[in-house]
Formats: structure tokens, C-alpha cells, sequence
């Protein structure tokens, strides 16, 4: 969301006293532009704001944080140890000691040009191979980029073909909450290099391309309600 659209929301959600949950692990992985005030910066009295250090120093490590209002915290403090006894003390002063003595900021920037390099990689794939009538965003940080499919083709069907193809993707649907997203599909460029990308975006098409010829032959098994369903836009209407 742009910086305008963030004030108006909290402006909204201050105003019928509405808590928010702000998940943001990637929000220093940013490639392209500036990056975005935080919602907790514009309105702490009713955000729980959430980090992880999974995306910006190892994924093993597990370890993530919550700044929230007092009572808030006193809560989430006792759902941490009904769901897992006890946190583990030594991987936290291993993040304790890297952050006291590291330059971790560079490190992000070592991480951002790497990132940069491989989501340039898919963009150029999916702009140079992919069959016409599909669109994705351009992301300018993250891990991702949102894919849609031509019109007619379900995506969660087409999965099996495309894991035949030795190439893998989330369907849209697992990011709506009423069965939409059947023609979209999140693509993940964080682990592959830029050659494996390339690779698995030539597997994809080929997946696409079969799909399409049983479109042409047998027609669309979508509903109309459930094609072309868009990632939100930047700012929503």
C-alpha cells in the first residue's frame, strides 16, 4: 500500500476502534523505490506489529517478535507458552549477539541484491515466455510475484501437470477466503538461482500451454466468478 493509503486505513480503523495485526517479514527486503512507513509507526495504540529474522538472517533460527500494547502482550506472552513451553534461549542469544556485534544492515544489502537478481530473473522469463492473456505483478520487494492465467484456466487443477513438470507454485485460492483466486498463483524466486528460475518458468509455460490446449479443446472449467482474480492493488478503490 502506498504511504496515502496506510494513513487513511488506520484513520478508519482509529476511528471505529478496530485492533491491527501488521505481519511484516519482509518489509526491510525491498529492491526497487522507498520503502513504506509501518502502520505501528502511524498508530501504536492499535497495532500489534510482527518481525521475523527468518527472512533476513536464517530461516532456522526461528526467531520472530511482536511489539503490541501492554495488554496485548501480557496475553500473547501466554498463548507463546501454552503452544510451545518454552522458547529456545540459546537461539536467542545467538540473535542477541550477531545483532549487539554484526553489521546487520549490510547484510540485508547483501540479501537485497541478491533478491533483486533473481526476481529480475523471473520477470524476464515470465515477460519473454509466457503465453499471451497472462499478467503478474512487478514486485519491488518480497519473495514473490502474482500470477494470472489466461482466461478459462483453473490453476489449482493445473497443478498435478506442472508437478509433473518438476515445477511447483501456491494456487491462488489460499489467499481468499470465498474460493476466488482459482486463475492466480504466487511464484517464489527467493531460493532458486536465476538459472533455476529461468528453468522453472520454461517448465511452468509448458504446464500453461497444455492447459490451454485442453481449454481449446473441452472449454473452461472455471465459474465466471472465480477468472481473473487480480492481487490487490496498490490502492484499492
Amino acid at each position: 500500500m502506498t504511504a496515502e493509503r496506510r494513513a487513511k486505513v488506520m484513520q478508519v480503523c482509529e476511528r471505529h476502534d478496530v485492533l491491527v495485526v501488521e505481519d511484516n517479514p519482509y518489509g526491510l527486503l525491498r529492491y526497487d523505490g522507498e520503502a513504506q512507513p509501518t502502520l505501528y509507526s502511524q498508530g501504536q495504540g492499535n497495532v500489534i506489529y510482527l518481525g521475523s529474522l527468518s527472512k533476513t538472517l536464517s530461516p532456522g533460527l526461528r526467531i520472530g517478535w511482536a511489539l503490541a500494547p501492554s495488554a496485548v502482550r501480557a496475553k500473547l506472552v501466554l498463548a507463546a507458552e501454552s503452544a510451545m513451553l518454552s522458547h529456545s534461549t540459546f537461539n536467542q542469544l545467538v540473535v542477541r549477539r550477531y545483532l549487539d556485534t554484526f553489521p546487520w544492515r549490510e547484510q540485508i544489502k547483501t540479501f537485497n541484491a541478491m533478491y533483486s537478481e533473481r526476481r529480475d530473473a523471473m520477470l524476464s522469463s515470465l515477460s519473454s515466455l509466457m503465453p499471451e492473456g497472462c499478467t503478474w505483478t512487478e514486485p519491488e520487494g518480497g519473495f514473490f510475484v502474482w500470477a494470472t492465467l489466461p482466461e478459462g484456466i483453473d490453476a489449482k487443477a493445473m497443478l498435478p501437470r506442472a508437478v509433473t513438470e518438476r515445477v511447483a507454485y501456491v494456487p491462488g485460492t489460499g489467499f481468499y477466503a470465498d474460493g476466488r483466486g482459482r486463475a492466480s498463483m504466487r511464484l517464489s524466486f527467493c531460493y532458486p538461482t536465476p538459472d533455476q528460475i529461468r528453468e522453472g518458468v520454461r517448465r511452468l509455460v509448458g504446464a500453461i500451454e497444455g492447459e490451454l490446449d485442453l481449454r481449446d479443446t473441452f472449454g473452461s472449467t472455471l465459474s465466471p466468478s472465480a477468472e481473473g482474480s487480480q492481487a490487490p492493488a496498490a490502492d484499492l478503490p
